[in-house]
């Protein structure tokens, strides 16, 4: 049987110890979980929450998955839903600067004080009740909770705990077997599905798509902005669980009024009503898309008693903000902030570039990437865009080599390496000029480097 770590937060450990100190005791401990990696199935973090009360089961929540645009949507629907006066929780991942981004009731991070008590609250019910070694745990027991299974607890006791009226939950990876895949939702969104984690969910999109269809249960709403194969096979599993199925592009029609890097501006017209004049202040073709699936599931959240008023979609999606995602940053150079990590997130990205070319300037990529991406199909999206490239480092364990990327490289456009992510921008504005932008892409984990260089925060 497993025994409580050392680094494991204590739940009798002194009150008088520094808040600031409680906090980084019990980050080491979660960030210490990802030994485990990630692991497929439900039974682990099924036990844990059963443990603590199962706070899932009491939480109105609507489940949002996709391979891009999930957490752009999960936000939207989430600054909604607060503009109609609900207490909403927005459980997300990753986060770019801090721990406590993942889990926000009504727009406000949750306390590091909180994240101390819960982490040591899950630790001591996990104390002696989980196989905590690496090999398969012996017949009977079950492995220790992930990172991510641990997280997702947390976010659930948060969320009923702070009184938490509806909460937008975005799956982690995949679907099926996602930790998150324990809640009864209201509805389930899925957005696009393209090739990401296929050595977890696929190699064809009918694969992965079927992962991602896991979220939809017996009779729960389902609405997609998938299409192609992917929407065959969402079709199928809604057919199957007797899901009432609304496909995005065939009851919603809507017209780009007006787009620049500041946002969007569009006209809408679905079953709830005419929406003239929406504004969302985050750039991008794809994020329009993103704001009709948070608008249709609003209106289907409406039909099943939640007040939601025309007034509260406008206010909504004019309130949101979800850094990292094209995130301008005024300047000379401008400097523009996307965690784009495979190839549908790189081909949204090179569209906004095509689309906002003549207003850029000259152009300067930096670009950091994780080893088991697709980085040559991402950077033949964006090159064309570009008028130099500075790769980078991105701070984690499966990072790309720059120079390996250098050297598998044959492009006509300068070409240079710095590692730490500060140099790659410094050497990027400098190659930039006052007139030009500077972007910075490939991964989360490199906007994240980006972020704390430019001495920024996310809140």
């Amino acid at each position: 049987m497993a025994r409580p770590r050392p680094d494991a937060p204590d739940v009798r450990q002194e009150r008088a110890a520094p808040a600031e100190k409680r906090y980084a005791e019990a980050t080491a401990f979660l960030f210490g979980l990802r030994r485990f990696g990630w692991r497929p199935g439900l039974e682990t973090i099924r036990r844990l929450l059963d443990l603590v009360g199962n706070p899932q089961l009491r939480l109105p929540a609507v489940h949002v998955g996709g391979t891009n645009g999930k957490g752009s949507t999960a936000a939207m629907l989430a600054s909604i839903l607060r503009a109609a006066g609900y207490r909403t929780g927005l459980y997300t991942s990753p986060h770019l600067a801090s721990f406590t981004e993942r889990i926000r009731v009504d727009g406000a991070p949750i306390g590091e004080e909180e994240v101390a008590r819960l982490a040591a609250e899950l630790s001591a019910a996990c104390a002696g009740r989980f196989f905590e070694s690496p090999p398969p745990p012996p017949p009977g027991q079950l492995p220790h909770p992930t990172f991510f299974e641990l997280t997702t607890a947390m976010a659930f006791l948060h969320f009923v705990r702070q009184g938490t009226e509806v909460a937008v939950v975005e799956v982690g990876l995949g679907g099926r077997l996602d930790a998150t895949n324990v809640i009864r939702p209201r509805a389930a969104l899925l957005t696009n599905v393209g090739f990401d984690h296929r050595e977890y969910l696929g190699e064809t999109i009918e694969e992965i798509a079927q992962e991602k269809a896991g979220i939809v249960k017996p009779g729960v709403p389902v609405l997609t902005t998938a299409d192609g194969a992917a929407l065959e096979v969402i079709r199928r599993a809604a057919a199957e669980r007797g899901s009432p199925l609304a496909v995005v592009a065939e009851l919603y029609r809507w017209r780009l009024r007006d787009a620049d890097i500041s946002g969007s501006v569009f006209d809408l017209e679905g079953p709830g009503g005419r929406y003239p004049g929406l504004r969302i202040p985050l750039p991008g073709r794809h994020q329009v898309g993103n704001a009709v699936l948070a608008v249709a599931a609003a209106e289907c959240l409406a039909t099943q008693g939640f007040r939601v008023q025309a007034d509260a979609l406008r206010e909504g999606l004019q309130a949101v903000r979800w850094p990292g995602r094209l995130q301008v940053l005024p300047g000379a150079p401008r400097i523009i902030l996307d965690g784009a990590h495979n190839p549908p997130g790189a081909q949204a990205l090179g569209e906004f570039l095509a689309d906002r070319r003549s207003e850029l300037g000259r152009l300067v990529l930096v670009f950091g990437v994780l080893r088991d991406k697709d980085w040559r199909t991402m950077l033949s999206q964006l090159l064309p865009a570009a008028d130099a490239l500075v790769l980078t480092r991105p701070p984690s364990d499966r990072q790309e080599d720059p120079d390996a990327v250098r050297a598998a490289l044959s492009v006509a456009l300068p070409v240079s390496v710095a590692p730490e992510v500060a140099d790659a921008i410094a050497a990027a504005r400098s190659l930039a000029g006052p007139a030009g932008t500077v972007l910075v892409t490939g991964s989360l984990y490199t906007v994240s480097a980006a972020l704390d260089a430019l001495g920024l925060s996310v809140s």
